[in-house]
């Protein structure tokens, strides 16, 4: 069976769900933790429950799925991990929105960790220059 999004994605959702748990039993006792906890388990349900072609998920999919593995950027990462924690009136539909935002988002900035470069000056981009005035050939 091939894994597909919604189950790769709930997996993922529970995985965090616990580690929520796990966090309100330290010092602190904080409820927004379990609260978010059970967020996210009610949200891993949404999302199974969804049609399979929902255009969202498939949008999912094409960003965030690679080798049958749910594997999020960064900032979709650390907003699934808050999901109801500040704002308790999130709502699943929203969230999932903002989640392929936050996908697209990932998607372009990946491999630019220093941020938007001055043309030509991208070591990781095909055809970069080797800088003003090199008199370097390949």
């Amino acid at each position: 069976m091939i894994p597909n999004i919604q189950d790769q994605l709930a997996s993922y959702l529970r995985d965090v769900a616990a580690w929520r748990r796990q966090r309100y039993q330290d010092d602190l006792r904080d409820p927004r933790n379990l609260r978010c906890a059970d967020a996210l388990e009610a949200f891993a349900d949404f999302l199974r429950a969804l049609p399979a072609d929902d255009p969202r998920l498939r949008r999912l999919e094409t960003l965030t799925m690679s080798g049958g593995v749910f594997q999020p950027g960064q900032q979709t990462a650390y907003e699934i991990g808050r999901f109801r924690f500040f704002s308790p009136e999130a709502t699943f539909e929203g969230f999932l929105d903002r989640l392929v935002e936050l996908a697209e988002a990932d998607h372009v900035e990946r491999g630019s960790f220093g941020g938007p470069q001055v043309p030509g000056d991208n070591p990781w981009e095909r055809g970069a220059s080797r800088g003003a005035g090199s008199s370097h050939s390949d």
